[in-house]
């Protein structure tokens, strides 16, 4: 899962046409029909980034509080429709000012701020996992030797183990999994430039 963000009036270079999707990609379209399609949309999107801007929602979120927090003029709606996949759109002056904010960070350092922070706690936040992890795993061990099922799941576990089990999972520091990097903002501020407005699906 992840946020697909498409520009609403994006600037085609070179003129440039979108690659034509074959009606049958899911059924008869041969291996090199389905390749050459995705290998021209690839391009086209790589020519012209103001189409279409893709981070998964471990990616996505870091960068949407970072604009939250510097986009002071952002409605809580705004702020909101950020977050989920709604479709809901921001107009062409919106993502300009975005980027503009944007830019900002990247030259004023704060961004690269932003990332050392963000690789000391998911640093931290993986070293406690480890510890989790190895918690999982003698709970497995004895799942196993009570029950002599050596592929059980935490679902089958003795009650008393999965009670335990989910105790030990609430305690994840999900941080490690939210990476932000500058050349994820920069990539953004390229799309935001061109895009013509955009929408968050």
């Amino acid at each position: 899962m992840g946020m697909d963000v498409y520009g609403l009036n994006p600037t085609i270079h070179a003129e440039m046409k979108k690659p034509k999707r074959p009606k049958n990609i899911h059924n008869g379209a041969s291996r090199k029909e389905i390749d050459e399609y995705f290998k021209a949309q690839e391009e086209f999107e790589d020519t012209n980034p103001g189409v279409y801007f893709r981070n998964n929602c471990w990616w996505w979120r870091p960068l949407a509080d970072l604009i939250i927090n510097k986009c002071d003029w952002l409605t809580e709606e705004q702020q909101q429709h950020l977050h989920d996949n709604s479709g809901f759109e921001f107009s062409e002056y919106e993502a300009l000012e975005i980027a503009k904010t944007l830019r900002s960070t990247l030259r004023s350092g704060e961004a690269k701020q932003v990332e050392e922070k963000n690789k000391q706690e998911r640093q931290t936040a993986s070293e406690w996992n480890k510890k989790i992890s190895k918690q999982h795993d003698t709970l497995e061990k004895e799942a196993i030797k009570r029950t002599g099922n050596k592929k059980i799941a935490p679902v089958d576990y003795p009650a008393d183990l999965k009670k335990k089990w989910d105790e030990i999972s609430e305690q994840r520091d999900w941080k490690e999994n939210y990476p932000f990097e500058i050349e994820n903002v920069k990539r953004f501020v390229r799309f935001l430039r061109e895009c013509g407005g955009f929408r968050v699906c």
